[in-house]
């Protein structure tokens, strides 16, 4: 946890803070606001699971060899394609060419495989991981994106301008998970949630789909929309809802003192 957050002030005694990760994803940033005092409430509104046709994911890794890049930009697309590739009974030997990552959390579940990671960008989205590789990369290289199905298209159409030859496969989808929905309805509409942590677009979107018709949606006039970054900003803007935090470092982390920086301004009479 980053020096600003820690101490026994507590910045989020008293709040009661929803958490709409992935249920495998939601321990940590659970932990972290109840370490500060706060109440976390789990709303996990995504499942991840392998993709079903495994036909392009197992060519690609019978090709591994061929590739110069290889580009992670999630921790799930580095699980399940490693998953995949354990079944086809291979393992970090396969991997011929140069492996980089979106992300320090990324970059770190690659290590734990015990592949080297190329320096990871200042900020953790795809345009600036092009920015970092762009001296490294050579028009005519082989790039391999193991993906989610509904991943954005910007990293692969800029590699593509670049010169360079991009296979992007599918290793997982993201679904909805709305089985606490009512519950986080009912809490949303008796006022009883401070603040919504969205770390994703996905996150976003899956949210908007699960509270459609509870009423819940009418009531963010008076919760904290916190974003992890600009795209997850730009997507919860979109979809019409209210975002008063936005990250300026786009981890949990980032967004907890963001949202603990935004309350303390309130506090101090600087903002409406």
């Amino acid at each position: 946890m980053s020096p600003a957050l820690a101490g026994s002030a507590g910045p989020l005694a008293g709040r009661c803070v929803m958490v709409t990760r992935a249920r495998h994803q939601a321990k940590e940033m659970i932990g972290k606001i109840e370490a500060l005092g706060g109440k976390a409430f789990a709303f996990p509104l995504l499942k991840t699971v392998p993709v079903e046709d495994t036909g392009k994911l197992d060519q690609a890794i019978g090709q591994l060899d061929r590739f110069d890049w290889v580009i992670f930009t999630s921790v799930n697309g580095v699980r399940f394609f490693w998953q995949r590739l354990q079944q086809l009974g291979r393992d970090r030997e396969a991997f011929a060419g140069r492996v980089a990552a979106v992300g320090p959390k990324t970059a770190a579940a690659i290590r734990e495989y015990g592949l080297e990671v190329e320096p990871l960008p200042s900020d953790y989205v795809a345009e600036g991981l092009l920015e970092s590789l762009r001296e490294k990369l050579q028009q005519g290289q082989r790039v391999l994106l193991p993906r989610a199905d509904i991943a954005r298209k910007q990293l692969p159409q800029d590699l593509r301008q670049l010169g360079l030859e991009v296979t992007e496969v599918d290793v997982y989808h993201t679904v909805i998970d709305a089985e606490q929905a009512p519950l986080a309805a009912e809490a949303l509409k008796r006022g009883e949630i401070d603040a919504i942590l969205f770390t994703s677009s996905s996150t976003v979107n899956h949210f908007v789909q699960a509270m459609s018709g509870t009423g819940a949606l009418e009531t963010l006039d008076r919760v904290k929309v916190a974003c992890i970054g600009p795209i997850t900003a730009q997507t919860a803007r979109q979809q019409g809802l209210p975002v008063h935090v936005v990250a300026e470092t786009y981890t949990v982390d980032g967004l907890l003192e963001a949202l603990i920086k935004n309350w303390e301004e309130m506090d101090d009479g600087k903002q409406v």
